[in-house]
């Protein structure tokens, strides 16, 4: 009798199906599947998931640490839950993703619209890009390959005095002297530039970034140009616009891609390697030219643009300035796709139009890169609904208009805006707007290349070949920055942070101090990369968006270190249907040196980290002036930022920054902030 394939024993079978997924070849293990019942059950019906956990862990990391660690800082949250983790449907939607990345729709002429609709359609929401939920899948899947990347062992650390110049002795006897001489990115690009593969190595993000290279699919990251149009075979056609309100409908897809977005950085279409283009507008299409920003690393510290963030005196004629600005005709020739630089340019222009839109800032948002907060319209303020309406889309007609001409107004003479909500906003009801941190992202990314770009000491701390490795999947691990895991070693027997007093009373003890822990590594030096408009230019782009694509916007940038200590630790209210109260809020205080007016002045920072909804963690800060007499004056400033990756990740904080009274009109900007010390 001949002996047949399927008189092997099961175990050998399996051997052979986890050796091809080794080999990079999953399809076989499928196609296998297909030849006859034996080999479908054995691969699909087994009664447990051994041979999928096997499969599984030939191509990506053991989900399991990072699960259990992101399940402690969540609070038990079910979706983090290791003993349910699926290994079939998480290695089949990784492989499928990974297929569709490769291979994305082509991009093809033969979808552009008529004339007539390329003027007059509005801008195509992300439920109509989409069609069905692959898309959405393919974005779940590689966001799944992030959150469960290994943590790291420990943090990395280096030693200040290897990598810094002691400087003057004033700088040495200061006692900002840390904050003065500390890096200025984190040690784990440092050791990214090495190549330690002893720390560094991790399946997930070798993966993805290898994934990555060529991009995202071409109808997502199209959808992040202000001006370009590029279509996609298969898929509606998609208009860029720069209005007020090009803002997303909000829908969980476009969160997804924007929070993927967050991790990664813009990733440009790549140029075609056939000869097909894309169609063009048949209205002359606007190319921007690069957007320089002043300022250059030297040996010691940066040099920046003296333009101040602060309001400046506005005079009436200001609109009628706007107004008679002519108007921009740039044209370019139709002879090929858009480089990377094109789209670079392009997807700057309308992440500034969101991160400096004056009209953002709103008490549903609690004055941050926050979702608006729903409540009943009796509860909410004139100004706040339209906080929440912007992110609307603008059907063009006079009622947009109106409200439009009424913001400006506001804009130009200002009006009192410090409402609130009630009942006030808990923590589990905010929700991170990865649209709008997203752009911060870009728009920071850009600023900082373009100042490396301009040093003149090209020699100093090799920073231009340090900047491109923040963009990759190991800065997005748990555990990433300086001393994270220091916080977890002493951590209270509790893994939710409260006492067994608090948990038995069953009051409410939300503003009282508890026991706790650093369990977001906020503690050490950080270094803070702000950005701003000079306010006449702020307020003039807000009036007239279209001119966010011109080639001479002053935009500042400096590289503030601060350095923050714990104060205290509150409980946080535990969400509804939850009976697990989150880990503490943290209490926070510490100093910056640097300002708008001058890099050598000192501020106090005071402010508290939590966590919020979608198991983000919250930074709130403000910061204030400090006196001769030692004591701190009202808070100017206040920021608000959520952290990025996973908790104590390298890649650090992406915040929004304004006025801390919250008055109309105050200005904006975008900052990126990452812990070093």
């Amino acid at each position: 009798m001949v002996p047949i394939i399927t008189d092997l024993p099961p175990e050998l079978i399996e051997a052979v199906l986890v050796l091809s997924a080794t080999s990079d070849n999953p399809g076989s293990i499928a196609a296998l599947s297909q030849t006859c019942k034996f080999f479908h059950d054995l691969i699909y019906q087994c009664p447990d998931q051994h041979l999928w956990r096997e499969i599984f862990l030939t191509t990506f990391d053991d989900p399991r640490p990072a699960l259990n660690h992101l399940s402690t800082i969540s609070g038990g949250h079910p979706s983090f839950d290791a003993h349910k983790f699926n290994w079939t449907q998480e290695y089949v939607h990784r492989v499928s993703a990974a297929a569709y990345v490769r291979c994305p729709p082509p991009v093809c002429k033969d979808m552009a619209p008529p004339k007539s609709r390329a003027l007059t359609r509005p801008i195509s929401s992300l439920q109509e890009v989409l069609g069905t939920s692959s898309l959405l899948d393919v974005i779940n899947a590689l966001l799944s390959v992030i959150s469960t990347s290994t943590p790291f062992p420990f943090s990395p650390s280096i030693s200040l005095t290897i990598l810094t110049n002691p400087g003057s002795p004033e700088e040495v006897n200061s006692p900002f002297a840390p904050m003065i001489n500390s890096p200025p990115f984190p040690p784990l690009l440092l050791m990214l530039t090495a190549n330690y593969s002893t720390v560094l190595n991790s399946l997930n993000a070798t993966w993805l970034q290898d994934l990555l290279e060529t991009g995202f699919p071409p109808e997502l990251t199209r959808m992040l140009l202000g001006n370009l149009s590029i279509d996609v075979q298969g898929r509606p056609p998609h208009h860029s616009a720069l209005t007020p309100a090009s803002y997303w409908d909000g829908s969980e897809a476009s969160q997804l891609f924007h929070k993927l977005v967050c991790l990664t950085g813009f990733i440009p279409i790549p140029t075609p390697p056939s000869p097909v283009e894309p169609e063009l507008s048949p209205e002359p299409e606007l190319t921007p030219a690069d957007l320089p920003v002043p300022g250059a690393w030297t040996e010691a510290q940066w040099a920046f643009s003296s333009t101040t963030p602060g309001p400046a005196s506005v005079i009436d004629e200001e609109e009628d300035k706007i107004r008679s600005l002519p108007p921009l005709s740039i044209s370019r020739p139709q002879s090929s796709f858009y480089s990377a630089e094109e789209q670079y340019t392009d997807a700057r222009i309308l992440a500034r139009r969101r991160v400096y839109d004056m009209r953002y800032l709103s008490p549903t948002r609690m004055w941050g890169p926050f979702q608006p907060v729903q409540r009943e319209a009796s509860d909410i303020s004139t100004s706040s609904r339209r906080g929440k309406d912007e992110d609307e889309e603008d059907d063009g007609d006079d009622e947009s208009e109106s409200d439009d001409d009424e913001d400006n107004l506001h804009l130009i003479y200002g009006t009192n805006r410090r409402s609130h909500l009630k009942p006030p906003i808990a923590p589990y009801e905010l929700l991170p707007d990865y649209v709008w941190l997203a752009s911060a992202r870009i728009v920071v990314e850009a600023n900082l290349r373009e100042v490396f770009e301009r040093s003149e000491d090209p020699n100093t701390f090799s920073t231009g070949n340090i900047l491109p490795l923040i963009r990759k999947m190991h800065t997005a691990r748990v555990g990433g920055s300086p001393g994270y895991w220091r916080g977890w070693v002493n951590r209270p027997g509790n893994e939710n942070g409260e006492g067994e007093e608090s948990k038995a009373s069953g009051k409410s003890k939300q503003d009282e101090e508890v026991e706790g822990w650093d369990w977001a590594g906020v503690g050490g030096i950080w270094k803070r990369c702000i950005c701003w408009l000079d306010y006449r230019e702020l307020l003039i782009h807000n009036l007239a968006p279209e001119r966010f694509v011109e080639d001479n916007i002053q935009e500042a940038c400096r590289m503030i270190p601060m350095t923050i200590r714990i104060t205290g630790y509150s409980q946080c209210p535990i969400p509804p249907g939850s009976t697990i109260r989150p880990l503490p809020t943290i209490h926070v205080e510490g100093e910056s040196i640097g300002s708008d007016h001058s890099q050598h002045d000192v501020r106090k920072i005071k402010g508290t980290v939590g966590m919020i909804g979608d198991s983000a963690i919250r930074w709130s800060l403000s910061d204030s002036k400090v006196s001769s007499a030692t004591a701190s004056s009202a808070s100017e400033w206040s920021s608000e930022a959520v952290q990025i990756g996973g908790p104590g990740a390298a890649m650090g904080l992406l915040g929004m920054w304004t006025g801390a009274m919250h008055e109309r009109p105050d200005p904006l900007g975008p900052f990126w902030a990452w812990k070093v010390a």
